[in-house]
């Protein structure tokens, strides 16, 4: 995908604003429609599965007369294009001199953007999915990566699984403890951190703060899950990894560094603007490159909950509220849970997340 024109990226945030300003009507063809053609809003769509979709009939017909005859075919753009476009247009693009060489990068699509895991982590994820092997057989598998066991150890002795019990230290009890579905999780948050590359210079401090958020977030999402009739080991293999497409940015920018052999110079509103607008489709991405699942796809898409398919996403309900609850508690700001439940579209038993919320000592505002 090769970055959109300032041209095209004009009519594509005009279009854009037609989308999410509430003008639904499409652009009217020539000619009066028919006397008592019905004109209604089309059913929500899922803004995530559809990131990479062709555009509707409208927007093509908007691009034509916008752009008249071209003597090159334009391709239409995807919705996720057009969050592209609309950051070439950021007010710090100006400040950032290597914004476009950024979004360049970031727009290359999928198979370009997401690196692959290792070959030993995909072998790892293969075993756990494997239905033939033993819990002792892979427990023996597992004991090969040093690293890998020190994660797991790690994870089974922390206050979300091991909070009054025995410390494990053995790989197979770690394992009873932890179930397959959060070893998974730590497979994939392992080699996640190993691959993805640190872009250096104060970047480096928003990789870490990503990663203790998602560190802190997870346990949160593991107490609410069973609130929201999610499974907890699921919310907590979600939760882990819910900004992964932060570090998928970070990463670009670090081979940004690397070609132009300095730092990247991109302004902090610039940066910010990327972070927000981007981080859930490319953390969506890589969930379904590296197989995770739809259900952790469509989680980690929409875990602000700012789009919807109208299908039910309960866990991505349970990392909306779990990540609420952390950025109250490190601020030390009571949670106002009021404005969780209407802006997330929150449909749990507010009283069993207030319990839960209070066991954890978190801030809670109830007014």
């Amino acid at each position: 995908m090769k970055l959109l024109s300032y041209r095209v990226a004009t009519v594509a945030i005009g279009w854009l604003n037609k989308l999410v300003g509430g003008d639904s009507t499409p652009p009217k063809p020539a000619g009066k429609p028919a006397p008592g053609t019905a004109t209604s809003r089309p059913a929500p769509r899922d803004a995530l599965a559809d990131s990479m979709a062709p555009a509707p009939d409208a927007m093509r017909a908007l691009f034509a007369q916008s752009l008249g005859d071209q003597n090159e075919p334009l391709a239409m753009p995807t919705p996720f294009d057009l969050i592209i476009a609309g950051l070439t247009l950021h007010a710090g693009v100006k400040q950032s001199p290597d914004a476009a060489a950024l979004l360049t990068l970031l727009g290359g699509g999928p198979a370009s953007v997401i690196r692959q895991l290792p070959a030993a982590a995909q072998a790892s994820l293969a075993l756990c999915d494997d239905p033939n092997i033993t819990r002792r057989e892979l427990a023996e598998k597992l004991a090969e990566d040093p690293a890998l066991v020190q994660a797991l150890l790690r994870t089974a002795n922390s206050a979300a699984f091991g909070s009054g019990k025995t410390s494990v230290l053995a790989i197979a009890p770690a394992l009873d403890r932890i179930g397959i579905a959060g070893v998974r999780s730590i497979i994939f948050a392992n080699s996640i951190d190993g691959v993805l590359s640190r872009p250096g210079g104060e970047f480096n401090a928003m990789v870490s703060e990503v990663w203790n958020h998602m560190v802190r977030t997870a346990p949160i999402a593991r107490a609410l899950a069973p609130a929201f009739g999610a499974d907890p080991d699921e919310a907590f293999s979600i939760a882990l990894l819910h900004d992964v497409g932060k570090l998928v940015i970070f990463d670009r920018i670090s081979v940004l560094r690397s070609q132009l052999r300095r730092d990247a110079q991109l302004a902090p509103a610039f940066v910010s603007a990327v972070l927000d607008e981007l981080h859930q489709p490319l953390g969506a991405f890589a969930a379904s490159e590296w197989n995770m699942g739809e259900a952790a796809s469509r989680a980690i898409g929409e875990h602000h909950r700012r789009s919807s398919d109208g299908r039910p996403n309960v866990l991505g309900e349970v990392v909306y509220v779990a990540e609420a609850a952390d950025h109250a508690h490190r601020r030390g700001k009571p949670l106002d849970l009021r404005v969780v439940w209407f802006d997330g579209r929150i449909n749990a038993d507010l009283d069993r997340v207030v319990a839960v919320l209070r066991n954890l000592d978190i801030p809670l505002n109830l007014g």
